[in-house]
């Protein structure tokens, strides 16, 4: 024979890979290199990642891998964080590409969510990595914005789904996301072994009941004032539940056993409990709502505290007329 070659593939996928193929030519071999090109190199990088996880990618396995050494990963992303970078940018194409998907259906928010779960059910690894992200977000809303980076088409999609704009729409998406992830972490962990019929089921009840609560709407009064509801940063259920958590604190005992006229230093006590329970602060009353005073915050927090006007009296050390005419005047601003 002419040709002689003295190297057996390896494999990507299903794609052989040659790293020389040797050639006889009067008694002399003569080796020839194969290119590896930058999609090869992020194809098997990926391929490790979907195996064990992004924590198992290292320079080692992906040479082992492709049987080289390091200089085409180098030369073709600079270093390993030009790669992790790369493969990062690959991974949220593929997750916005299932999301493209999801959007085709109908209803498209609810084939959001089906897709968004779908892709962690089947990629699990990939999901791991979007979500995992090293840069940092600061509050809810902004790592979901950072992480998924679909809000202008989800809102989109909920305005032709269920004719929401504006805050309502926000607040179903943000919900409705938080729900997607909680379903799509438990596949992801292995601690729930859903099907896409389920998960349908669950996000479409999920759905339903924010669409309830949202259209319900909520008194702007009755959202610092929960006598009859909590209002919307705090729901009945949730406010039913801990109510007997929260009133076990000292203070709120003793307040409540025996009336008596609050001290400055136990107003601080009040408001930590108030942030605990609800997140509401004086700054953020102040916030939504400037031309509040120190009075009317005060009533406010003790509404939220559950105590009654009789109450509030004693503990604001004026009489039950004056209380009454306050929380009047207070409903008037809140307007």
């Amino acid at each position: 024979m002419d040709n002689d070659v003295d190297n057996l593939p390896f494999f990507i996928g299903q794609e052989a890979v040659f790293p020389y193929i040797c050639r006889k030519n009067s008694g002399t071999f003569m080796a020839r290199p194969v290119s590896f090109t930058k999609e090869r190199i992020l194809r098997a990088a990926m391929d490790i990642i979907r195996n064990g996880g992004p924590s198992s990618l290292s320079a080692r396995k992906l040479t082992d891998a492709l049987g080289c050494g390091a200089s085409p990963i180098f030369s073709s992303f600079g270093s390993m964080e030009g790669l992790l970078a790369a493969i990062l940018k690959e991974a949220k194409a593929q997750f916005r590409k299932r999301m493209e998907t999801g959007f085709s259906m109908n209803p498209p928010f609810k084939g959001f969510g089906l897709a968004f779960v779908w892709f962690a059910m089947d990629e699990p690894q990939l999901y791991r990595l979007i979500m995992s992200g090293r840069e940092g977000a600061g509050s809810f809303e902004e790592y979901i914005d950072g992480r998924i980076g679909l809000k202008k088409e989800c809102l989109a999609a909920i305005e032709e789904s269920f004719s929401l704009e504006g805050r309502d729409a926000e607040m179903l998406y943000y919900q409705m996301v938080l729900v997607a992830m909680g379903l799509a972490q438990s596949c992801v962990e292995g601690g729930a072994q859903l099907n896409l019929a389920q998960v349908s089921e669950i996000f479409g009840k999920n759905v339903r009941a924010f669409l309830m609560v949202i259209r319900a709407g909520a008194d702007p009064v009755e959202s610092f004032m929960p006598g009859k509801k909590p209002g919307p940063d705090i729901d009945m259920e949730t406010y039913l539940m801990i109510r007997p958590l929260t009133s076990q604190n000292h203070l709120l005992q003793e307040l409540h056993a025996v009336p008596r006229y609050i001290r400055d230093s136990e107003w601080i006590e009040l408001e930590r409990v108030l942030r605990n329970i609800t997140g509401i602060t004086p700054d953020s009353l102040r916030k939504e709502h400037p031309s509040l005073t120190r009075g009317d915050i005060r009533i406010i927090m003790l509404e939220r505290l559950d105590f009654q006007v009789s109450e509030q009296a004693a503990l604001l050390g004026i009489s039950a007329p004056s209380v009454t005419k306050a929380r009047q005047r207070l409903k008037a601003k809140l307007k």
